[in-house]
């Protein structure tokens, strides 16, 4: 049994302790953010960013962050410029951006980045003494923050589906309610051209181009989110390689197999490429390798846009959880072998639009709009999280009297008004609302100008909860 004075038997808990050489010089963590388009992405990281370098500066905005709030801290820096094989998240100018008079939000990122951060901290407990005695007392922890659109997310599903299977599964979305009235060209268009028809490049290029656009449509004007393929509303660096020139096509429960030569043949050949040369190589690539995740979720936009937004976000969810499930059979483990995600949090954001009081609701109603509540129960509630968060809090909570009643609001500035106003937004409900429940909007909420920001890393950036998401993803590697 191992004995070092005063520090008693070692022999069992040094095969659990991190490589103390490691942990001096400097370990490394990858934290992925993701989510939907309008999510808060591209806020998130910069806030976080800005937060992390403030944080020995001003501790109070960071109180949650256990390594901040027990001033183990030592200084947290970004990490300098390196042959990375990713774009670098542009953190500078989203600042400079956000700290201009008057003040705005920076461009969404729509391709994959990264950003390092390097946190020197005291460790606490036993590992802290070791390090006291071997190296002065500090570590070091590598965070390198990785961002890349959830819209990939949707295209796991794929890999298990034929191209007969998926249009099968597509076709009848595009047939009801908001989407049939935005398909219409699109669904002509396939319907003078069957799957049996002789093999045309400027047929499927045309179909192609039709989808596409029919896509990018629904999300940019109707807020609808389950959008697949993903790389066809993100596609990154993607040129527009002629694999991609695919679509969905009418293709009946009795098929299975296309003529040769035929429109469907060559649309089956270009969605197997797909998946094989884009979809698999994402999880391959660089999936496997980010062991905390973050997934950035709008449940209030989606409240906004109305029932079928609102649905459409149900799927997407849905379909993003895929890429979170483990076992033996599924396809995920298929393609990323033993690698599994350590942690993963569901974030509601936009927390700041509604009033304290209200915040819990957004979380169970994320919670109750997919299948979170099964995924908690399968990660023994130790690696899956939900939370409420505003990555940047532009409202303070205030309160109102409507109709004789003292009621909560927030207080901000809409984006181009020239005061701050008080808002009500209406009641977050904590389930799915009943059909017969849409009549009216859930809430009316406006775009807020972001606060007064410092784009030097001394004041940070007011936030709800970022402390917090932070501690939970990564805590565990500063103690």
């Amino acid at each position: 049994m191992l004995k070092i004075p005063g520090l008693g038997d070692l022999g069992d808990w040094l095969g659990e302790v991190p490589d103390l050489t490691e942990l001096a010089r400097g370990s490394t963590v990858w934290l992925a953010v993701t989510g939907l388009s309008r999510a808060g992405k591209t806020v998130f990281i910069t806030s976080l960013v800005h937060n992390l370098l403030s944080a020995l500066h001003n501790p109070n905005r960071m109180p949650l962050l256990k390594v901040v709030g027990d001033g183990r801290l030592i200084a947290a820096r970004l990490e300098g410029a390196k042959a990375h094989l990713l774009p670098r998240f542009p953190y500078a100018d989203n600042i400079e951006t956000m700290a201009k008079t008057p003040a705005g939000w920076p461009q969404a990122t729509a391709d994959i980045s990264e950003i390092g951060v390097d946190i020197r901290f005291v460790p606490t407990g036993l590992i802290g003494e070791l390090l006291g005695r071997l190296s002065g007392g500090a570590a070091t922890l590598k965070l390198r923050i990785v961002d890349y659109p959830g819209e990939w997310l949707l295209d796991l599903p794929l890999m298990s589906q034929s191209y007969a299977e998926w249009s099968r599964s597509m076709l009848p979305l595009w047939r009801r309610g908001l989407r049939a009235e935005i398909a219409q060209d699109f669904l002509q268009f396939i319907g003078d051209h069957p799957h049996n028809e002789t093999s045309s490049e400027a047929v499927a290029k045309q179909a192609h181009d039709l989808y596409r656009a029919l896509l990018v449509t629904a999300r940019d004007s109707h807020g609808l989110s389950y959008l697949q393929p993903g790389r066809f509303v993100r596609p990154g660096t993607l040129s527009d390689a002629p694999y991609l020139w695919f679509a969905p096509l009418d293709v009946a429960e009795s098929v299975d197999r296309f003529a040769a030569g035929s429109l469907g043949a060559l649309m089956e050949q270009r969605f197997e490429v797909y998946k094989k040369e884009v979809v698999a190589k994402f999880y391959q690539d660089y999936f496997r390798n980010y062991g905390r995740q973050i997934v950035l979720v709008d449940v209030l936009g989606a409240l906004l846009a109305g029932r079928e937004a609102f649905e459409d976000a149900r799927l997407a969810t849905e379909a993003i959880l895929q890429s979170f499930r483990y076992g033996q059979h599924s396809m995920l483990s298929k393609l990323i072998g033993s690698a599994r995600i350590e942690k993963v949090l569901f974030a509601a954001t936009k927390a700041d639009h509604i009033p304290d009081r209200q915040r819990e609701h957004l979380s169970a109603l994320m919670r109750n709009m997919a299948a979170l509540p099964a995924m908690q129960a399968r990660g023994g509630g130790g690696n899956i999280d939900i939370m409420p968060l505003a990555s940047v809090a532009s409202t303070v909570d205030g309160t109102q009297e409507i109709d004789g009643k003292r009621v909560d609001v927030v207080i901000g500035r809409p984006v181009g008004a020239g005061k701050q106003a008080k808002f009500f937004g209406g009641e977050v409900p904590i389930r799915p609302p009943r059909p017969d429940a849409w009549g009216a909007p859930f809430l009316d909420i406006p775009v807020f100008e972001p606060p007064l920001i410092d784009p030097a890393p001394v004041d940070g950036i007011p936030h709800i909860n970022l402390d917090l998401a932070l501690d939970y993803l990564i805590g565990d590697r500063l103690r």
